[in-house]
């Protein structure tokens, strides 16, 4: 999670990074779509699709309301970006670090504050997946540390065992979420943001047993949309998430990420 360009991983284990800015509906927000693809097509991102979505509303009655949202991905599927009438994500399945996001992002806020004149958000969220694979003899639980790892099937005195662990945390920024589970087999993203826009770029054979660690940080705060006040917010959220992932995997496992090889 590095924000500096030196300290880029030569082998990461990350595989989808989001960042999600939220803001009062904009019911008008269908009307300028059309200009907001137009030049989210100058930025390379040339897919289009729209779709409809169902949000659970949870009151004195619970009811289920539907909504649409627009989907504008490079043509790779390496980046994508959704669009509703109260939110607008960003997800990248290369990403490289925080500075990079940041700059791709403040593009896409720019094209969307220019077209609708949003005044401010009131909802920030950052989230990265770590997939965790075997490599040279080590195991994927013998990256993390040992309180994340959990009691194995043999210590358990069990036929078979699967970890899951989460940390609900209070940041000075709002809330952080550390989950981590184990599995094996080709679906290996949480089960949330599995998505058809975006290829992650990597394969888990069916006999593959692999580790996530998935970050989620949100900040639940006022702030303007304006690009650089949205970032700035961002850059702090980040670095507490920074702080966690180094407090979750061990030093030879960032030796390994860093420079593809174990000493």
């Amino acid at each position: 999670m590095a924000n500096d360009p030196s300290q880029k991983f030569q082998r990461p284990p990350v595989i989808m990074v989001l960042a999600q800015v939220r803001f009062p509906a904009i019911l008008k927000m269908p009307a300028h779509v059309p200009e907001i693809q137009n030049l989210l097509r100058e930025q390379g991102f040339a897919r289009y699709a729209e779709e409809q979505t169902q949000q659970v509303i949870f009151g004195p009655q619970i009811k289920t309301e539907t909504g649409n949202r627009w989907v504008f991905a490079r043509r790779d599927r390496r980046e994508a970006v959704f669009l509703a009438m109260n939110f607008v994500v960003y997800q990248t399945s290369q990403y490289e670090v925080f500075g990079t996001l940041a700059k791709k992002f403040g593009e896409v806020l720019s094209v969307i504050k220019g077209q609708t004149g949003i005044e401010f958000a009131d909802q920030l969220g950052l989230r990265y997946v770590d997939l965790i694979r075997q490599a040279d003899g080590t195991m994927p639980r013998d990256f993390l540390l040992e309180p994340i790892r959990g009691l194995t099937s043999d210590e358990l005195g069990a036929l078979s065992a699967q970890c899951q662990f989460v940390i609900q945390a209070k940041t000075q920024h709002g809330d952080l979420y550390l989950r981590s589970f184990e599995g094996s087999g080709g679906d290996f993203m949480p089960p949330d943001l599995i998505s058809t826009h975006l290829d992650y770029g990597v394969t888990v054979s069916d006999d593959e047993s692999f580790r996530i660690l998935d970050f989620d940080h949100i900040s639940r705060c006022e702030v303007d949309f304006e690009p650089d006040a949205v970032l700035d917010k961002m850059r702090v959220m980040h670095e507490s998430m920074s702080r966690a992932f180094y407090a979750a995997v061990t030093p030879e496992a960032i030796e390994y990420w860093r420079t593809g090889s174990k000493r």
